[in-house]
């Protein structure tokens, strides 16, 4: 049957019957999802947390916060939230001396190369210096 012999047949205008048709193939429109309710930390709570994060970098910090269901925001927020003034000075303390340390590990590592450099230039000098007391009688001098 055609849709306009069905609208003739029902009294009811073609246009609206294509419009349910359409609406009926249609996948059916999900009622939105209720929002994951905001996480309450316990103060122990943010005090694990905080501090197993604190010691990681990277993938080991992604792969914690999987296992926790702690989203970086969220941390980020009870980070924010959960340290006093003197927290965040420990912090950046502690992230001061890092860095530091990291520069010193760098100058250490460049201060050993140079010393390798001139223990190797006096070897080098001690064997030239060899070379010119062996040839006493002057005929590589040519």
């Amino acid at each position: 049957m055609s849709a306009s012999q069905l609208a003739r047949e029902t009294g009811v205008g073609q246009q609206n019957l294509s419009r349910w048709l359409q609406e009926a193939r249609s996948p059916p429109i999900m009622a939105d999802k209720p929002k994951p309710a905001v996480r309450e930390w316990t103060v122990e709570q943010k005090a694990r947390v905080l501090a197993d994060a604190s010691e990681l970098d990277g993938e080991e910090l992604t792969a914690y916060l999987q296992r926790e269901g702690v989203k970086l925001a969220e941390l980020r927020a009870v980070a924010d939230c959960g340290l006093t003034r003197a927290d965040r000075a420990s912090a950046s303390t502690n992230k001061r001396i890092r860095q530091l340390e990291r520069e010193l590990a760098r100058k250490e590592k460049a201060l050993a190369e140079a010393a390798a450099l001139l223990v190797l230039k006096k070897k080098v000098e001690t064997l030239y210096r060899e070379d010119e007391d062996d040839d006493t009688n002057g005929e590589n001098e040519k």
